[in-house]
């Protein structure tokens, strides 16, 4: 699978976990555990793009800047994640670390999956996003998280 597809993925899957989260009124253990699910998923996906897709990316002059920019972005997310790990998702705090997390992750994913994936698959080519598909999905097997499971 293209790795590009696997990205898309994880992106919608960050979107519709923090969808579950807004606006939480109570702190029962569920929003707990779709918080952890959050958390577990989007550093996952920063390990990918950060030590497979964007290195191979850096090779390339037109996307040389990528790793310093997004990696500033990947450790916005990540502070707000370790944030709202001491926080209850009812927490106003939280909501408010939650709102300023989707907003990162939504500019995100409109870069991505508007101008770079596509110019990735263009440049690199099929093949060689391909191979990096592979090299995502054993991480996320490593993980216990492959795409047979759905993920």
């Amino acid at each position: 699978m293209l790795a590009t597809d696997i990205l898309i993925q994880d992106h919608l899957l960050a979107i519709s976990l923090v969808d579950e989260l807004e606006g939480v009124i109570n702190d029962e253990r569920g929003n707990r555990e779709t918080f952890r699910d959050l958390k577990a998923a989007l550093e996952l996906h920063i390990r990918e793009e950060e030590e497979v897709y964007y290195p191979a990316l850096a090779e390339l002059d037109e996307f040389s800047d990528l790793m310093d920019e997004n990696v500033a972005e990947h450790a916005m997310v990540r502070a707000n994640l370790a944030q709202m790990s001491e926080l209850s998702p009812a927490d106003a705090t939280f909501q408010t670390l939650l709102t300023e997390t989707r907003l990162a992750l939504e500019a995100h994913m409109e870069i991505e999956e508007s101008d770079i994936f596509p110019r990735s698959i263009e440049l690199l080519g099929e093949e060689r996003i391909n191979e990096l598909g592979n090299q995502i999905d054993q991480m996320k097997g490593d993980a216990g998280l492959s795409l047979s499971a759905g993920i």
